[in-house]
């Protein structure tokens, strides 16, 4: 079964690969899980974006107003197998054909889940 660093390090792969902003939020003791924050965050929004984590104010309105998408994962282990949850906290404001961004990658990490 592969560990929850390897686990963390692939999704950090694949949410860079779509451009995407990777935030380890929570690890749960013992290695059994992790809470990871991806967020899409419009170029010129990325100064703000660091800003506002530099000042401690990750979970504010203000970071939720230059967020174009957000997407929470729970990873959790159960038995000898990893587990994903999936809640979309900010969702896009933008019209555009096909998934958002943070929705398209929600197979390619429960692939990368199965080791």
């Amino acid at each position: 079964m592969t560990n929850l660093q390897t686990i963390l390090d692939n999704v950090r792969t694949i949410a860079h690969s779509h451009k995407l902003k990777y935030r380890l939020e929570f690890l749960y003791e013992n290695d059994i899980g992790a809470r990871i924050r991806l967020a899409l965050v419009l170029s010129n929004n990325e100064s703000n974006y660091h800003r506002i984590l530099v000042e401690g104010r990750g979970f504010s309105q203000d970071m939720q107003s230059i967020l174009e998408e957000e997407l929470v994962i729970e990873l959790t282990k159960k038995h000898n197998a990893w587990t994903a949850s999936y809640e979309q906290t900010v969702k896009s404001t933008i019209s555009k054909p096909g998934k958002p961004a943070t929705q398209q990658i929600i197979r390619e990490i429960n692939e990368a889940l199965k080791g």
